[in-house]
């Protein structure tokens, strides 16, 4: 219960620290689908949204109180309302007749066949970038749906994702294959966040593009980050946070970035992420120069802010 405690106290101080209230909304609204499927009674759940707000009122100014109190009161009606909110990445997923075998493979643990059957196709002409966007996107969005109703476990959740990540590189002799542009990007995820395909797909779409490219993966130390940079000098950087209670760790990157002056002025930064697909007007709050939703949209937005 403290650990649940605390994973909330998490979404609301990252929610409040950025001034996004339908952050801490859409956490609550994953938290009861998710707890449902557990058999969870949700009036508990709001029943302790009560203690935690009458508790932090013992401790916080009164001027904190309203913020806090106001927000808690909106995540007790999203527990209780009668309609039940479905979470942004499963909304409106459909997957095509491949990507739905391609998935069935997986929660079989059927690795190889799964492998076999997207390599035919790529072998065949097949483009990776369309792998990438009609396979494996639909397909993790679906994988995180099946956990959250606890159709699949977390162990299959996991092993399904660490398939998809070996067979993209095993799709990497496919994509290394035109010219090359002489630009430079890095990708990477903020400490702690340990979701990281989001991330290694963006480098591999900029890579398919005749980028540089240099993924840096999963939980990377700032000042790693910024050492890299200083080293590498590229024109773009791409950072991930899936987890709304990292998005303290974005901003702290950013700001230490634009801070060194070894790193050149005219680096853009982009910010992607569930978080961002939630409040759109984020990216601007952390001090990034663009955001996209995804590997596709991520291009689009470097061609717009290296030509501005």
């Amino acid at each position: 219960f403290k650990k649940d405690v605390a994973w909330v106290l998490s979404f609301l101080g990252e929610s409040i620290g950025a001034g996004q209230p339908e952050l801490f909304v859409e956490f609550v609204s994953w938290l009861r689908n998710f707890l449902s499927s557990l058999h969870v009674p949700i009036t508990d759940v709001a029943e302790s949204f009560q203690l935690i707000k009458k508790r932090l009122g013992e401790s916080i100014t009164p001027v904190e109180y309203e913020v806090v109190s106001n927000l808690l009161d909106m995540g007790v009606k999203v527990l209780l309302a009668p309609d039940e909110r479905i979470s942004l990445p499963a909304a409106g997923n459909n997957l095509s007749s491949f990507a739905d075998r391609y998935l069935a493979h997986l929660l079989k643990g059927e690795r190889n066949q799964a492998f076999e059957m997207v390599l035919k196709e790529v072998q065949g002409g097949m483009p990776v970038k369309e792998v990438y966007l009609q396979v494996f996107q639909p397909v993790q969005y679906e994988i995180g749906r099946l956990w959250q109703s606890n159709r699949i476990t977390v162990a299959q959740e996991h092993l399904c994702t660490a398939a998809t990540q070996l067979l993209m590189s095993r799709l990497y002799p496919f994509m290394f294959t035109g010219e090359r542009n002489n630009r430079k990007m890095v990708a990477t995820c903020v400490p702690g966040e340990l979701h990281e395909m989001g991330a290694r797909m963006v480098a591999d779409f900029f890579e398919m593009e005749g980028w540089d490219t240099y993924y840096l993966g999963a939980n990377m130390p700032i000042d790693g980050v910024v050492r890299y940079l200083v080293e590498t000098k590229p024109l773009f950087l791409a950072i991930s946070a899936t987890m709304t209670f990292h998005i303290s760790q974005v901003e702290e990157m950013i700001k230490k970035i634009r801070a060194e002056s070894l790193i050149p002025a005219n680096l853009k930064i982009m910010v992607g992420g569930y978080p961002f697909n939630i409040a759109v007007n984020l990216w601007k709050e952390l001090g990034a120069d663009g955001y996209a939703p995804g590997a596709s949209e991520a291009l689009q937005v470097a061609g717009k802010l290296l030509t501005s």
